[in-house]
């Protein structure tokens, strides 16, 4: 996706004789002082048409006098640019951005809870996925990867026995904190201010939450006056152990965010990573990247497609959408040796070449799936129950898509041809046909069309890239070996020497990155999966920030759902299609 360009950043110099421009083929970054960062920014949305709020993160660098840097990624929809916005935040502070971009509250909020960074303005400051009263800061460089031991938790032996010697255990008796019932209930407290005459807790146990989500709903009988929603049920640190180990022993860690499209989540970190290191990836690889990618949002799309109708009620969908399923993952394990966190793609192109059968396995789906998605149409989509559960639920203007920061069938079920696929193509994307379906009202309905829609998309690219692998002879190259920093084949290192040495040194050393700084994203299922990488230089990033498509969505909910119901609250979940593993990370 191209940058802000040179007239644009010229005429910003103009306006603001404060403006520190740095630009090179990675990013365009703008450096603002603190004082002048809200009238940028403004200036930026209302004038430039920077209007389409991606992410927000910060920089932690002890030895600069005011220590933390935030970091503000905004595209312009009209002219397709991105550009990235830095300020101090002097005195730990910066300005609350959250009447400008409303999905801002939530971005502060976990810059809040992960640097103790305080946002001037913002009406409830409060912690984001750790609990209310926790004293520490998880993202600053002084806090240890393995957290701080305070809290001492001693075996169940010792609780009984007392303390023995040697000790009746294998692990420390000191840990780091955990939350406590009362930390737990004040969190909830913070949260939510009751108003009417009920609040109903909603989840985190994970069946009908889509994961092990925490919501809060204030009721007037079965009218929601107010909502809010309670992360960190699954918070993991990835961004804390991606700056702490080398960049491809962070891969198999992006399967684990969001656990139903585990190959686009390794397509989008790899692509970041090869564009980082200068990797140019081999035809053949890019098409096998594609063609599974669409496999996997395939997949990815049938279990929301089977989830979101037995929510509801229709369980007939929910089996037969996992009849598909169950093809798709016996593909992906045949090639990749996992059905679910398949670690298949490396930087520099995919772990296997296809495995024997497999063109043949795929031109079978896709001959057969078209008249599955028949199947599913008749059950849904003129059920006059279905129609009544998901039209004019939900609706999401074009304005809320630019202010929330929404991204993927969300956006695009609400008239937003957002679509990273075409805007910023990777992978075998630009030498591929496919249509982006948008939706008309941006109800829960127009985004189950916009889904069925993509499925047929995805098989159309699918198929496209059977024809071209089955043109490609045996011996083409499914990785690019020759480059410094891609590991080479397993069965290479077994063979020859030259590339044993070379596997030891990067497995020992890891990759030797440049300095730099870029942000790169990919269309996961669920909208922009992004990777924003600092490099100092050497084997680890400096910094690394993911940006979940699936956790800007979600920050929209309460404000959908407040005037609905909890029948409402069910469906408007659904089409939404969070993934806790990535909201959370």
């Amino acid at each position: 996706m191209p940058w802000m360009n040179v007239a644009t950043r010229e005429r910003l110099k103009s306006n603001f004789k404060e403006l520190k421009v740095e630009a090179d083929e990675k990013s365009v970054r703008l450096e603002i002082p603190k004082d002048r960062l809200l009238d940028f920014l403004r200036h930026l949305k209302e004038k430039e048409g920077y209007k389409h709020f991606i992410d927000f993160t910060c920089i932690d660098f002890p030895e600069h006098p005011h220590r933390f840097q935030g970091v503000y990624i905004l595209y312009n929809p009209d002219e397709n640019e991105r550009v990235i916005v830095k300020s101090w935040a002097e005195g730990g502070t910066l300005p609350s951005l959250e009447k400008l971009w409303a999905c801002a509250r939530w971005a502060e909020r976990e810059a809040y809870d992960m640097f103790g960074v305080v946002f001037e303005g913002h009406e409830n400051l409060r912690r984001m996925f750790m609990w209310e009263g926790y004293p520490h800061f998880p993202l600053r460089k002084d806090f240890p990867l393995g957290g701080i031991p305070e809290v001492e938790l001693p075996s169940l032996t010792e609780l009984l026995e007392g303390r023995t010697e040697p000790p009746s255990h294998d692990y420390e008796v000191m840990h780091t904190k955990v939350a406590t019932l009362e930390d737990l209930e004040r969190t909830e407290k913070s949260r939510l201010r009751k108003k009417a005459q009920l609040v109903l807790n909603w989840g985190p146990l994970h069946p009908g939450t889509h994961g092990t989500i925490w919501f809060l709903f204030d009721l007037d009988g079965e009218k929601v006056l107010q909502s809010d929603v309670i992360l960190g049920q699954l918070h993991r640190g990835m961004e804390k152990i991606a700056e702490n180990i080398y960049y491809f022993q962070f891969l198999p860690y992006t399967d684990r965010m969001d656990y139903i499209s585990a190959i686009c989540n390794e397509l989008s970190y790899v692509t970041a990573v090869e564009k980082l290191l200068g990797v140019e990836v081999p035809e053949k690889a890019r098409y096998i990247r594609t063609m599974f990618a669409e496999l996997q949002r395939i997949n990815s799309h049938l279990l929301w497609l089977g989830t979101g109708a037995l929510d509801l009620g229709a369980l007939t969908v929910f089996l037969y959408a996992f009849r598909e399923r169950e093809k798709i993952m016996d593909i992906i394990e045949g090639n990749a040796g996992f059905r679910l966190t398949t670690a298949f793609l490396r930087i520099g192109g995919v772990h296997y070449d296809l495995a024997e059968g497999t063109l043949d396995v795929v031109k079978t789906f896709i001959k057969d799936f078209p008249n599955r998605l028949k199947e599913y149409h008749q059950l849904l989509t003129r059920n006059r129950i279905w129609l009544r559960r998901t039209k004019d639920i939900g609706v999401i203007t074009k304005e809320d898509v630019f202010n929330y920061g929404l991204t993927g069938p969300v956006a695009r079920g609400s008239g937003i041809a957002y679509d990273i696929r075409k805007l910023e193509p990777y992978a075998a994307y630009d030498e591929v046909d496919f249509d982006i379906p948008v939706g008309e009202v941006g109800d829960v309905y127009d985004r189950y069309l916009v889904r069925m829609e993509e499925m047929v998309q995805s098989l159309r690219i699918i198929e496209q890239c059977v024809a071209k692998l089955e043109k490609m002879p045996k011996s083409a190259p499914y990785i690019n070996k020759d480059h410094p920093a891609v590991m080479p084949p397993k069965e290479d290192v077994f063979m020859a020497l030259e590339d044993m040495v070379k596997s030891f040194r990067i497995v020992v050393h890891g990759e030797n990155a440049p300095p730099g700084e870029l942000y790169s994203s990919g269309e996961n299922p669920r909208g922009e999966l992004g990777f924003y990488i600092y490099s100092k230089g050497g084997s680890r990033p400096y910094r690394l920030r993911i940006r979940s498509g699936a956790l800007y969505n979600l920050s929209i909910f309460p404000k959908l759902i407040e005037g609905g119901t909890i029948a409402d609250a069910i469906a408007l979940l659904g089409s939404i299609d969070p993934v806790v593993g990535e909201t959370d990370r």
